[in-house]
């Protein structure tokens, strides 16, 4: 949870808190691991798409994955060309995304049958841009850190169903498609053994496409966020991916590209969440135990992911003589008991910290994936700062919020 020789004081008392701080140093020590495993690698800029984080990318010669028109736009402005950019609309296109994509030569990567449908009417219509298309394969089976976020299987809404890949080669022909390339994501946070298999899935799916020229095995790539317990070891899928490399040139006669798009691996652990603790209190149950709670400036307005996924972030308090360590549930501002920091299965749960007093600073690691992305304006909370460190530098890339930003797309009359 350490920012590269800048005190987690120093950026609190220069930029406030709650405040994200990204560390460059560890980002690129990600980006230069995650490389070595495919030929062509993206960055699922949804996880954290900040300005100079999507620069560090676009440096280290990382493409793009992007989920809506907006990340497109995004990631255009921050210098990336057209061709590193492939669109993943999951579900359904929005209104004049297809037309965006076809003007602005965009790759797209369909994710239903009625997708692959609206753009080849689309392309009838225009009478120009590219009839070549990727699309998602819902392979059947799905993986994931919670429920939430597993992406594959029955019930996910996410992706063409394996068995319906006979619709959609009659809707090439129908509409002049060309199918060139095949994806699949079965969702984050899932194991190797998962992604080896479904590898395996992919490449059967992509012998079904004779003019098929890249095939995105997605992302997924787990991340171990608790620091007592060994990072995840994902080296060895540079191997899954040279094996599969291999199946699909001996049975197409040619190179086959291969691509992986992680988000979170990136980004996670180069994010840290400063905040400061603003009170204590306490309860009891109905053994008369006493439950000690710790209150931040950090609620789910800030960081979605322990309430809405029960997910473990490590927490500690920087402060002058904090107290001995106790069980202490931690929690933030928000109107609503689910605002907790300290969950396990999505349930408040203490953890054993050192008690500290109003006026420390709590900081919580591994911040970099889905946290101000995620985080909104919920009790009219300011969307809080972005800084990025390097070295000894500390840039503010995102200011914080004022009411009127918050006010000034509403009307008073």
């Amino acid at each position: 949870m350490k920012i590269e020789n800048i005190k987690v004081r120093d950026i609190a008392k220069e930029f406030g808190t709650p405040v994200y701080a990204y560390s460059l140093e560890t980002l690129r020590t990600s980006i230069a691991e995650i490389k070595k495993l495919a030929p062509v690698i993206r960055y699922a800029m949804k996880a954290n798409s900040n300005v100079r984080i999507l620069k560090e990318m676009l440096d280290s010669g990382v493409k793009i994955d992007a989920v809506s028109v907006f990340e497109v736009k995004r990631a255009l402005r921050a210098g990336f060309q057209t061709d590193d950019i492939c669109f993943t609309s999951d579900v359904f296109f929005n209104d004049d995304d297809v037309k965006f994509c076809l003007e602005n030569n965009i790759y797209c990567n369909c994710g239903t049958l009625g997708m692959v449908e609206e753009y080849g009417k689309a392309l009838k219509a225009a009478g120009t841009g590219s009839s070549k298309i990727s699309i998602r394969i819902n392979p059947g089976e799905g993986a994931g850190h919670s429920k939430k976020t597993n992406t594959g299987g029955p019930y996910s809404k996410h992706g063409i169903w394996h068995q319906n890949l006979d619709e959609v080669k009659r809707l090439a022909k129908e509409y002049g498609l060309t199918i060139s390339g095949v994806h699949t994501h079965i969702g984050s946070g899932g194991d190797m053994e998962h992604l080896n298999r479904i590898c395996g899935k992919l490449v059967e799916f992509a012998k079904q496409f004779e003019q098929v020229e890249i095939v995105n095995f997605g992302g997924g790539l787990p991340y171990q966020y608790d620091p007592d317990k060994p990072q995840e070891d994902i080296s060895g899928y540079k191997t899954v991916i040279d094996e599969r490399a291999k199946l699909l040139k001996d049975h197409f006669g040619r190179d086959i590209v291969c691509e992986i798009e992680p988000g979170r691996r990136f980004v996670a652990g180069c994010g840290t969440l400063i905040g400061e603790v603003r009170s204590l209190n306490h309860t009891f149950d109905e053994d008369g135990k006493r439950i000690d709670y710790v209150l931040t400036n950090v609620g789910f307005c800030h960081l979605l992911r322990p309430m809405a996924y029960g997910s473990f972030h490590p927490i500690g308090f920087v402060g002058d003589d904090l107290g001995p360590e106790q069980d202490l549930i931690v929690a933030g501002p928000v109107c609503e008991s689910g605002d907790v920091l300290t969950q396990k299965d999505e349930e408040p749960v203490a953890r054993r910290l050192p008690m500290p007093k109003a006026g420390d600073l709590i900081v919580i690691g591994g911040a970099g994936a889905y946290g101000h992305v995620m985080s909104s304006n919920y009790n009219s909370q300011p969307l809080i700062p972005e800084v990025v460190v390097d070295g000894n530098q500390c840039t503010q890339t995102r200011t914080r919020q004022t009411l009127d930003d918050i006010l000034r797309p509403e009307t008073t009359t």
